[in-house]
């Protein structure tokens, strides 16, 4: 059976696993990242934005083959169904439905047999129950020989080292897509793709798997330093330090050890999940840190001479202004040396998202107006101001010249009518 499979954009893990799988089943398997002439009996789509079901909606609905659709977008079939004509959507994880979906494709079992999909019949979506086994083990992906031109956030490629996080924020999917039980990979397998990926051209790993010190653990705020310090270890013996990368970490599962490992066997750099400095919009988003823990964990970084960068998310719902100047001189206080901001989005499946359905236009930051008129929401002029003001009270300020100025406003812009498309789409106004 010839078999496509499209991951727009760039090629995203889950993609090169589901193609690493099928061709594992013995199947002709193309990977590819636009949707050019997808010739072939089956086409799986891995959509990892909401906005995708829009953005590529033509594109896809072209296409004559079987489709079957997953990724991030899964968590709500209905909304699938509502832009696009996919014969199955796969919810949640793929690996465990492959060789189902294939065997019901050859006529050898029902497709209501399907563990944990969704289909439409007579006008009427239908959904499977679903399952998820306790192993996340599986065959090596299939790697592009153009890995090594990948840039995901200055990485050629996030390696996924465990799934599930028992975290409760409110804005997040990790646990809504994975559930909150912490499953982690041998690091036997783990190793063993690292070594496939470099041998296809990857240089820039990073490790993730939604907050990285969970590797190993089984239980919240029970980190297993043995096996996250292993891990690093390990894979920084095949990349060197200068070339892995950790991507997120939670500032209340660290410890100096961590850190110290941290220091020495990657780039040197550490992203915190700050999110906001208002005790009340932290406790609105179930973070479960306060404003202490972050700045704690930023000088027990400082201390190993670990960098730190720090995310936050403004426009959140119930944001006052207030809320907002205590975001800022928090970080302003902790001077970091990266900053990432962005609005709240209200992604599919999260309370958050729900939150935002039943939520009046005139109570929502990203269509309330903004004062200064530059931009059409509140939310939008918050997140602007917020990022300009980081270049100045970074570690290391940097000029704002009319170049970095601009891009600041189109970085804004572009998240503004981001959100508010998503936010039309869960809304059902589009």
């Amino acid at each position: 059976m010839k078999i496509v499979v499209i991951t727009p954009e760039f090629y995203n893990y889950g993609s090169m696993i589901v193609a690493g799988i099928l061709k594992d089943l013995g199947h002709d398997v193309t990977l590819q990242k636009d949707f050019k002439d997808p010739r072939a009996d089956i086409v799986f789509i891995s959509l990892h934005s909401t906005i995708h079901l829009i953005k590529y909606r033509r594109e896809i609905n072209q296409i004559k083959a079987f489709k079957v659709l997953g990724g991030p977008v899964s968590t709500n079939p209905q909304l699938i169904f509502r832009y696009l004509d996919i014969d199955l959507v796969v919810r949640g994880e793929a690996e465990d439905k492959i060789d189902k979906i294939i065997e019901y494709l050859e006529g050898k079992r029902e497709k209501t047999s399907i563990p944990g999909v969704a289909f439409k019949e007579d006008d009427e979506i239908i959904a499977t129950p679903s399952t998820q086994e306790d192993s996340i083990e599986h065959p090596l992906p299939l790697i592009p020989s153009d890995i090594s031109k990948e840039n995901i956030r200055g990485a050629n490629v996030y390696i996924e080292t465990h799934r599930g996080c028992v975290g409760n924020c409110t804005f997040c999917q990790v646990p809504c897509f994975f559930g909150r039980k912490v499953r982690s990979r041998s690091l036997k397998s783990i190793i063993e793709e690292v070594k496939e990926f470099m041998r296809k051209g990857a240089r820039r790993i990073a490790i993730s798997g939604g907050t990285g010190t969970l590797y190993g653990s089984r239980k919240f705020k029970n980190i297993n330093e043995d096996a996250f310090i292993e891990l690093l270890k390990k894979v920084s013996e095949l990349t060197r330090p200068i070339n892995l990368t950790i991507p997120d970490i939670r500032v209340d599962l660290v410890t100096d050890d961590i850190l110290e490992t941290i220091a020495r066997y990657t780039n040197g750099w550490i992203y915190y999940g700050i999110e906001s400095g208002s005790p009340k919009i932290l406790k609105k988003m179930k973070k479960g840190i306060s404003v202490d823990d972050v700045s704690e964990a930023v000088e027990m970084a400082r201390k190993h001479g670990v960098k730190v960068a720090g995310s936050f998310i403004v426009g959140y719902p119930g944001e006052e202004e207030e809320d907002f100047q205590a975001t800022l001189e928090l970080a302003d206080e902790l001077m970091l040396d990266d900053y990432f901001v962005s609005i709240a989005e209200p992604i599919p499946g999260t309370a958050l998202a729900e939150e935002v359905k039943k939520l009046p236009f005139h109570e929502n930051p990203v269509y309330m107006d903004s004062i200064d008129g530059r931009f059409k929401s509140l939310a939008a002029e918050r997140a602007f101001k917020f990022l300009l003001d980081s270049y100045v009270f970074r570690s290391i300020p940097v000029p704002v010249t009319d170049k970095l100025f601009k891009s600041i406003i189109d970085e804004v812009k572009s998240q503004e009518e981001h959100i508010r498309t998503v936010t039309a789409m869960i809304k059902g106004l589009i």
